[in-house]
């Protein structure tokens, strides 16, 4: 009647290794000789199932009943009764996968195994043995972080200098530091007291900065300008921790320094 139906099919492909040819060529094999195991075909490792999906009644009619029905060349059930399963129609060449596997899928599913677990046991021994290279790495790190650095007295003074500057010029930023309520109000107390003292400690990555808040009305993209923003700020922020490491330090060694600059200023 011209009509057409849409039916989705479901096309399972399995690998049988006892059936797999080595000989030279044969991972370009002829398609159009067949696959499977069947006769005459060139691809026997190759088992394909292909059916109609089981998503409406018809298809698990055609599943169940049409199909086996048709393999046994009968044109109904009762054709099938009465003729003990023999019917005069035209037998269907469709062979269905055994539903149980052979001996030899058998034995490569048990390989599979055996391999899957060689190679889990092989991660777990290789990410236990780097966790331990890890701990001995950390381990040698805190032992060489607690040597003391030794900071020249020159470079002391200056630092001492800096300090002094910067309790100077961010009193304000110290006081909202020093009274901040919430987490909110010491956020932003923090980043005030970062960038303050970053124009002192880290002159070059706070310019970096104080350009990228320049340059954010002129961005076109709103994200791209946020983000080269918070960039810059983690740049200084990181400066800023690492100057103050090296000015305590240099406080342990030469305390009169710093007493002296922090009297002057």
């Amino acid at each position: 009647d011209g009509s057409s139906t849409d039916v989705r099919y479901v096309i399972d492909y399995y690998h049988d290794e006892t059936e797999a040819n080595e000989e030279e060529g044969s991972g370009t094999p002829d398609m159009h000789a067949g696959i499977g195991q069947t006769e005459g075909s060139s691809l026997r490792s190759l088992l394909v199932d292909v059916r109609p999906a089981a998503d409406s009644v018809g298809e698990v009619w055609g599943r169940l009943v049409t199909m086996p029905l048709a393999r046994r060349g009968c044109r109904s059930m009762l054709e099938c009764v009465l003729f003990k399963g023999e019917g005069s129609g035209r037998k269907s060449d469709f062979e269905p996968l055994p539903l149980v596997p052979s001996e030899g899928l058998k034995t490569n599913v048990e390989d599979s195994i055996k391999v899957w677990d060689n190679i889990q046991n092989s991660v777990a021994a290789t990410s236990e043995k780097k966790a331990e290279e890890k701990d001995t790495t950390t381990d040698a790190t805190v032992t060489a972080t607690a040597a003391p650095v030794v900071v020249p007295e020159a470079e002391a003074t200056e630092l001492a200098s800096s300090f002094s500057k910067i309790l100077s010029s961010c009193k304000e930023r110290q006081a909202e530091l020093q009274s901040c309520n919430s987490d909110e109000e010491c956020r932003r107390a923090f980043m005030g007291m970062t960038v303050c003292a970053g124009q002192f400690m880290c002159p070059l990555q706070h310019s970096s900065l104080m350009k990228s808040l320049e340059n954010h009305s002129g961005e076109e993209n709103e994200e791209m300008a946020e983000a080269k923003i918070d960039t810059a700020f983690q740049v200084l922020g990181e400066c800023v921790a690492n100057y103050d490491r090296r000015a305590k330090d240099a406080r342990g060694q030469f305390p009169e320094v710093f007493d002296q600059a922090l009297k002057k200023g």
